[in-house]
């Protein structure tokens, strides 16, 4: 257990592990935190306050369909909505990348 962090499930999945930390993504999001294609993104921070894009512009979630990032830093700095909002993107972050493992292991298997 412990291995939560999208590199970590990587490595360790070519490694044969097939248990992660199902934590992360929910726990990142209670401290304000959205996963993004170039790492980490901490909405809690006070320059997030102004910013009116979305969490991630090529994200297709409701969250970055809807929600700007000023508006999130409001939430997350005062109501436990915003950690929701944020659970909600980072477990829909997450998905693709379990899908990629899965089919990437599949066409292992099929090679063999």
């Amino acid at each position: 257990m412990g291995v939560g962090y999208p590199l970590d499930i990587v490595v360790c999945s070519a490694l044969g592990a097939d248990m992660y930390d199902c934590v992360y993504p929910t726990r990142t999001a209670r401290f304000g935190t959205a996963l993004v294609p170039e790492g980490l993104l901490k909405l809690k921070h006070k320059s997030m306050a102004d910013d009116t894009r979305p969490i991630d512009p090529t994200c297709a979630c409701m969250v970055c369909k809807n929600y700007t990032r000023a508006y999130i830093h409001c939430l997350v700095t005062k109501d436990a909505m915003g950690s929701q909002l944020l659970s909600y993107h980072n477990l829909y972050c997450m998905l693709p990348l379990q899908t990629k493992i899965i089919a990437s292991f599949c066409e292992f298997c099929y090679i063999l």
